[in-house]
């Protein structure tokens, strides 16, 4: 247990000092990696409300349990900082080789404080931690700041993550980039662009050492083997973008803004348009370190550069699809390509797109304020947008605060529309048709996030079931604590159903990799207290129940058209949800007190 990466590599950008020191073992029994370390580590350094963009804000990683070892879908870390969207904590997730390195050279965890005097790139090697100066880098793609830093070095298999155009200009929803892989919501990259900030590169390395080899690599070939079978079909084939035509039939697929749950252009925009179409474009696949599903599908013209296919995955699809009322598969596309290059995250970026070409219909916007004519369905004015707030040009540059913040500054009543949960843009599901989602979404401590909480799997899998509050505040509190443990774990969440037991295979796998005393029923207390951190920490900066609030429209609005014609939320209704959360959540945190 010992040989174990147990170091914690604090870096001040500041003064351009760094100290290496080893957590404790009693550390590791709490929060044995991932985001449950990430968040304890921005915990002991969160005292009070902070601005998300000051030289106090840190940043967190700590990579998960299992990088770098043989245990497939699970070479993963998390990062956990204060939002520039929405002013709490933010704990957000990246994979493949950069997390397996900070493992190899020993570190369980890195922390950046401070803010560097002029653009920075840091590089940490077996010798310690230099500072070099990235005036050269500016402007340039996290993937080919990259390929710049590691021909600088001198070294081709360092490993980098690093911010694009949107990340140094304060974007606050610019993402993290590794290995194409990316950190992406809640505006990490934003924070990183504010502490001059632009990469860290990770060099050097050995082997990842396991408490019990023979049982590690047993559960590992177990995994791997439930991972090529029919429970990841789905990802193998086609990958999340398979999603839309589901949800499109089912009266859940939000479009234009939300102001209605089927898109009648839906066919011509989804993974399958492209996959049925091999003489106009080409698949490519890829997937993270480590990973045998390998679920990202990259589509591009034949007659395109190949360079900028972009992945057809659902949120990204959705969010510049359907929700901005743009059929045209080749323009979503590229504006999921334009995103990457730029260092955005789509699911907001096409949020505070929507929510502008709907402030154009309505007249509260014109097109001379906006700088394009931006309305629903306006495939090259969404691209132009993408380009102005990237550049924080224009409108774009108010569109770059978020949607929050711009609905806040327009007025006129475009507030009841902006489509946001404490700050966050909302993803792709419709709540006015899942009501236990729609309490995930208020009360995540994230804000409005599908991955901390699958609460739509309640709704989904009995859609005709009529339950209880408590009922649905327990599957809400389970699910929060289910997707707490696996983001501890850092599995890939889509080989959840690969688990026969996850509480008890989870725990004996994590057992057999670091070692102590595992079972379900220590696992899930970790898990809970990873959530109740965050809750913490959110407090001390300054949340009240009061914010754990959805959107006007998902109230006053009913739903046009569909099989949910008609549907939307009740205040009475989710006010007594989120009594009724309370009251779980108050029953878990008596039942850990006494156990």
């Amino acid at each position: 247990m010992s040989s174990l990466p147990r170091d914690l590599l604090e870096i001040d950008l500041e003064t351009r000092a760094w100290h290496r020191s080893r957590l404790d073992d009693a550390v590791f029994e709490a929060a044995p990696g991932g985001t449950a370390l990430a968040v304890r580590l921005l915990d002991e350094r969160i005292h009070g409300p902070l601005d998300p963009l000051s030289a106090e804000n840190p940043l967190c990683f700590a990579a998960g349990p299992f990088a770098g070892s043989s245990v497939p879908a699970a070479t993963k870390h998390a990062l956990a900082t204060v939002s520039p969207l929405t002013g709490l904590v933010n704990d957000t997730l990246s994979s493949s080789h950069w997390s397996a390195s900070l493992r190899r050279m020993g570190l369980a965890a890195l922390v950046i404080n401070g803010r560097a005097r002029t653009p920075t790139a840091v590089v940490v090697d077996e010798r310690g931690v230099e500072f070099r100066a990235a005036r050269g880098l500016a402007g340039v793609s996290a993937a080919e700041a990259g390929r710049m830093l590691r021909a600088e070095l001198g070294d081709m298999r360092a490993r980098v993550c690093a911010i694009g155009a949107a990340g140094e200009r304060g974007v606050s929803f610019a993402v993290v980039e590794n290995d194409g892989r990316q950190a992406g919501r809640g505006g990490a990259g934003a924070v990183f662009g504010a502490k001059n900030l632009k990469a860290i590169a990770l060099r050097g390395g050995g082997e990842v050492p396991v408490a019990d080899p023979d049982a590690t690599a047993r559960f590992a070939r177990v995994l791997r083997e439930r991972a090529l079978g029919p429970k990841t079909a789905k990802y193998r084939v086609l990958g999340t973008g398979a999603n839309m035509r589901v949800l499109d039939r089912m009266g859940l697929l939000p479009t234009r803004n939300f102001s209605a749950a089927v898109f009648e252009g839906t066919e011509r925009v989804t993974p399958e348009r492209a996959r049925e179409s091999p003489g106009e474009y080409v698949e490519y696949r890829a997937g993270c370190a480590n990973c045998p599903v390998q679920c990202e599908h990259r589509y591009v013209r034949r007659d395109g550069d190949r360079r900028r296919a972009a992945a057809s995955e659902y949120e990204s699809t959705w969010a510049f699809g359907p929700n901005c009322g743009v059929d045209d598969l080749d323009a979503v596309l590229a504006a999921v390509e334009r995103c990457d290059r730029y260092g955005l995250d789509t699911i907001s970026t096409g949020g505070v797109i929507a929510w502008t070409m709907e402030c154009v219909e309505r007249g509260i916007l014109s097109a001379a304020q906006v700088g394009v004519e931006a309305r629903f369905g306006h495939a090259a004015a969404m691209l132009e947008l993408i380009d102005a707030i990237a550049a924080a040009r224009g409108f774009g540059a108010l569109l770059g605060r978020g949607v929050r913040a711009a609905a806040a500054a327009v007025g006129a009543g475009s507030e009841r529309f902006a489509m946001h949960c404490k700050g966050l843009e909302m993803p792709g599901y419709e709540p006015r048709g899942l009501p236990t989602y729609a309490l995930g979404l208020a009360v995540c401590t994230r804000g409005a996030c599908h991955n901390r909480a699958a609460t739509y799997d309640l709704d989904l899998r009995r859609p005709t079931a009529t339950y209880g509050a408590e009922e649905r505040a327990r599957a809400c509190v389970e699910q929060e604590d289910y997707a707490a443990a696996w983001d501890t774990l850092l599995l890939c969440k889509f080989v959840r159903d690969c688990f026969e037991d996850f509480w008890e295979e989870g725990s004996r796998l994590l057992q057999a990799a670091v070692g102590g005393n595992w079972d379900a029923a220590r696992l899930r207390a970790v898990a809970a207290q990873s959530w109740a951190r965050k809750r913490a920490i959110n407090v001390r900066l300054g949340w009240r129940p009061e914010d754990d609030v959805l959107p006007a429209r998902l109230f006053d609005e009913p739903l046009r058209g569909g099989p949910g014609a008609g549907l939307r939320l009740e205040r009475s209704a989710l006010e007594e949800l989120k009594q009724a959360y309370a009251r779980e959540r108050a029953k878990y945190a008596a039942a850990e007190l006494l156990g």
